[in-house]
């Protein structure tokens, strides 16, 4: 289970540091991803804190930023319908301890990388933040990436990150469904893989 681990290193090493350009159609979506980066930046750059601590604030952030249980629905799919609330509540917990400890260790990447939005627009109900991931004093790295976020009443969250057309929630899906389909459906080893993982 590596592609939402890849999510989160993504918000760790790429989303911190960050210079934004503000596009012209969604300010309020372009203005969230801007005070994301520089809350990280704060957190991640603090030398005064320990590393325990500064775990503690980022995951709080983090938190705070992505609706987490959309996003765990949407990736086990049909199979949550067919999970029983004991089997639900169980998985919830074990999916935000895996997405958290997927990025815990990660939190000292950096190399330079900064983020300029170029744009946004809607994609039915989320706003996609367009932005390009660039290395200060190189011309060579440039990656697009994509925010859908969802904003309900100003309440704006992250659901998924698209880097260079491919889906991160996307992905996860697919490997949390394959998982599935090779071991009977059965979401309760898809929990103990999960939390295995995890550890």
């Amino acid at each position: 289970m590596i592609n939402f681990k890849l999510l989160n290193s993504i918000l760790v090493l790429f989303l911190t540091f960050a210079s934004f350009a503000y596009g012209n159609d969604y300010i309020q979506e372009e203005q969230f991803v801007n005070k994301f980066a520089d809350q990280a930046i704060e957190i991640l750059s603090n030398e005064d804190i320990a590393e325990n601590d500064k775990t503690s604030r980022f995951t709080e952030l983090v938190m705070n930023s992505i609706d987490l249980n959309l996003v765990s629905k949407f990736v086990l799919s049909k199979a949550w319908k067919n999970s029983t609330d004991d089997q639900k509540e169980r998985y919830l917990i074990a999916f935000k301890e895996y997405f958290i400890n997927s990025y815990a260790n990660k939190l000292d990447q950096y190399s330079g990388e900064k983020i300029q939005v170029v744009g946004s627009e809607a994609a039915g109900k989320y706003i996609i933040v367009d932005s390009n991931i660039v290395r200060e004093g190189t011309d060579t790295l440039k990656v697009n990436l994509k925010w859908r976020l969802i904003n309900r009443d100003a309440d704006i969250k992250i659901i998924d990150l698209n880097i260079e057309g491919i889906s991160l929630v996307i992905a996860q899906r697919e490997e949390f469904q394959s998982f599935l389909a090779n071991n009977d459906n059965d979401i309760e080893k898809l929990i103990d893989k999960i939390i295995t993982v995890s550890k």
